[in-house]
């Protein structure tokens, strides 16, 4: 077992994300801002030597040192195509995070830049308790189903976290999504692959939602229903719908596709609006 594999099951187990180093890289000086206990900035040439930011990453993170060995192992592990990006920051010396099962949701950045280690710690600090079965079930029986509803609840979770990294969360889901949709094209025991093909267009409309863009949103679903909406698919539809048009202020709109909403969808719609105040 890899020591990231290893770290992956910890994580899943204490509710953490991962902080995820090369070996390579903990050699080479590592600049960092910390705040002291009174609270001032203080400058660390290199945030690596200090024990007490040891024992920190370890109340906060799951900390892991991979060894490159260990590089072309974790590459293939990569199933899905990932981008350029993706990959530059999975090969470079940034601090990169990650959740339970490996994947990057951000990094410490390049290495010109003297890191503000507190920042850094308060915008990743995240208790994941609230993916826990989804991540479970995940890891578990990775199929169409599990890899779906971790994505679905990728982007419930990003309307919980802090605001700077909500995006982060939101490409996080993208990673499964991708996935999911990999997993449906190879697998011949599926059924009713239309409706599961336009349940993941409307499930991601949702992104479109916490990030405010509600005509977009409006657009989409309009050009879904041209091509025919599965009528498995239709309370999802009205969410959608409803909280667009909350998000607009339309109360003439919004306010007849109420009455038909799950309180489920009252609330989450409620959540999205609330984040875009």
């Amino acid at each position: 077992m890899t020591p990231l594999k290893f770290a992956q099951i910890k994580a899943r187990s204490e509710n953490k994300l991962i902080i995820m180093a090369w070996s390579r890289s903990l050699e080479i000086p590592f600049p960092a801002i910390v705040k002291d206990e009174n609270g001032k900035d203080v400058y660390l040439r290199n945030l690596f030597e200090s024990p007490v930011i040891k024992e920190f990453l370890w109340t906060y993170f799951i900390p892991v040192k991979v060894d490159d060995d260990f590089y072309g192992e974790l590459m293939k592990d990569l199933k899905v195509k990932r981008s350029q990006s993706y990959i530059d920051a999975f090969e470079d010396d940034s601090l990169k995070i990650m959740d339970a099962n490996g994947n990057i949701i951000g990094t410490s950045g390049a290495f010109t830049e003297v890191l503000n280690f507190s920042k850094f710690v308060t915008k990743y600090n995240l208790n994941t308790s609230f993916l826990k079965q989804e991540l479970i079930n995940y890891h578990t029986n990775k199929d169409f189903y599990s890899t779906f509803y971790l994505a679905s609840k990728y982007i419930d979770y990003s309307i919980l976290v802090n605001d700077k990294v909500r995006d982060e969360i939101l490409e996080l889901s993208n990673i499964y999504f991708n996935e999911a949709e990999q997993i449906l094209s190879e697998d011949q025991s599926l059924e009713n692959k239309e409706a599961l093909i336009q349940r993941i267009q409307l499930t991601k409309l949702k992104q479109d939602l916490i990030k405010n863009k509600s005509r977009k949103v409006l657009r989409q679903l309009n050009k879904i229903a041209e091509l025919g909406l599965q009528d498995v698919n239709k309370p999802l539809e009205k969410f959608l719908q409803y909280t667009a048009y909350r998000l607009r202020n339309d109360t003439e709109n919004f306010s007849i596709l109420e009455k038909d909403l799950s309180l489920l969808y009252k609330k989450q719609a409620q959540s999205i609006v609330d984040i875009n105040r």
